[in-house]
Parts: structure tokens; C-alpha cells; sequence
């Protein structure tokens, strides 16, 4: 695997960390997901990877009706280990979070291309992958690569042209990685509970444990809920120490 990574044109470890890639998964199941597909991108040079893996589980029949990987697809082949991966400083995806998590929350710094979206274009009406690639290029064209939605390489494909769309709206380039982090990390304040049977309610006055699942479950939440979210934890952690 991790040859695989360092022919991406790179010729040492320290080039890897001042790039990014863009990375999209599919896996296993929908609770405690594990990868058996991975993607990515260089953005610094536009080489792609991408392998299959095998999760060490059955394949959940709902997950397989999404992404159509079997059992029999990854039988036989080798789990995905993360210290195999030479990662770069920074990780794009759509909802990066997710997959952030699903490739076990390695330390790099992470640009949402859904708050990048939302900040380029707030003109649009949604912002799920298919829905800003359709707005970006039109019904027509958009449908030629969304048809392939939920392989993770044709995911990861969609990801890499919103995030340059977005560059350029933004006016930065794409490789000023930096400014992109800012901008897609730019949380709007939450206070209250966007959803779940604590909906509207003051996220300081929910329940730690429940607020603990969240963070634990929740595997693509908005930064800004989770910022407030992980906050709240700290705060109980400070006032226990009292």
C-alpha cells in the first residue's frame, strides 16, 4: 500500500506534507464503518490511487444496495492498515470527516469541499456531492460522472473538480491549501441541537452521555456542530476537575 501512495510523483516524505490529497471511501457497514474501498488524489500533480480492501467482516446487505462491493470482490485481499500510509498535511473530501474517521483519524488537517461550496457558491440549493456537480456543470454533463456515484474513485474525481470550482470562485488557488483550511473551517456558532430527540434544545443544557454518543456515532457531522459538541465535553471536563 504504501508504494502505492509514494508513486503519486512525490520523491520524499517532506514533498508529501506540503500537498493534499483528496480521498473518498466506501466500506463495510453503516455502523463502525471499516474501508474496503479507498481513492485518492494528488492535488499537487493529479496522479490518482485507489485499492480495494477486505474489513475482515461481512459486507452489510444495505451498504452493498450503495456501492455494490460484495464479499466475494475483496475476499482474500489484505485489510487497510493506516501506518502503511505516508498521509500529506491536508485531507479533501465531501464531508471529510467521514472518511477522516473511516481511515481511523489520522493526524492531518482537514477542508470540507460541502463548507467550501457553501461559501463559494451560496446560490446553490443543496450541497450533497451529485446535487453540486449538477449545478456546476448542468443536468447533462453532471449526469456522465454522477451515474458512477458511490465508487470511490469516481467520488473522489467529483470531489477534486468541486474543490477546484470552488478555488476559483474564491479566487485562491488551488494549492493554497492554507487559505482553502481556513475558509472550509470557518465554523457558523451552534448552540442548539440541529436534530435528534434533543432538537432545539440549548446544547450545554444535553445530556454528556448523549453528546459523547454523537461524537462517537456520528460519523459525518458538520465541524461546527462537532466543535461545539467536543466544547461541550471539555467544559464538563473542567467543571468535574473543580
Amino acid at each position: 500500500m504504501n508504494d502505492a501512495l509514494n508513486t503519486a510523483d512525490m520523491t520524499d516524505t517532506a514533498t508529501m506534507a506540503e500537498t493534499a490529497l483528496v480521498i473518498d471511501t466506501e466500506t463495510d457497514q453503516g455502523r463502525d464503518p471499516r474501508p474496503i474501498q479507498v481513492a485518492t488524489i494528488n492535488v499537487a500533480t493529479g496522479f490518482e490511487w485507489m485499492k480495494y480492501f477486505n474489513s475482515g467482516r461481512s459486507i452489510s446487505p444495505a451498504v452493498i444496495k450503495v456501492h455494490g462491493i460484495t464479499d466475494a470482490d475483496v475476499a482474500g485481499l489484505e485489510r487497510f492498515e493506516l501506518d502503511q500510509f505516508e498521509l500529506p498535511e491536508y485531507l479533501i473530501g465531501h464531508n471529510v470527516r467521514f472518511d477522516w474517521r473511516v481511515i481511523g483519524s489520522p493526524s492531518a488537517k482537514l477542508i470540507c469541499t460541502v463548507r467550501l461550496a457553501r461559501a463559494a457558491f451560496p446560490e446553490w440549493r443543496a450541497y450533497g456531492q451529485s446535487k453540486c456537480i449538477e449545478q456546476l456543470l448542468g443536468k447533462g454533463e453532471a449526469s456522465m460522472m454522477t451515474i458512477a456515484a458511490h465508487d470511490a474513485l469516481e467520488d473522489a474525481r467529483m470531489c477534486y473538480l468541486l474543490y477546484q470550482a470552488c478555488c476559483e470562485r474564491l479566487e485562491i488557488a488551488p494549492t493554497d491549501f492554507a487559505a482553502a483550511h481556513a475558509i472550509s473551517n470557518k465554523a457558523t456558532p451552534v448552540s442548539k441541537m440541529p436534530f435528534g430527540k434533543h432538537k432545539g434544545k440549548p446544547i450545554k443544557e444535553v445530556p454528556i452521555s448523549y453528546v459523547k454518543w454523537m461524537i462517537g456515532n456520528i460519523h459525518n457531522m458538520q465541524p461546527s456542530l462537532y466543535s461545539a459538541l467536543k466544547k461541550r465535553i471539555e467544559a464538563e471536563k473542567t467543571n468535574n476537575a473543580k
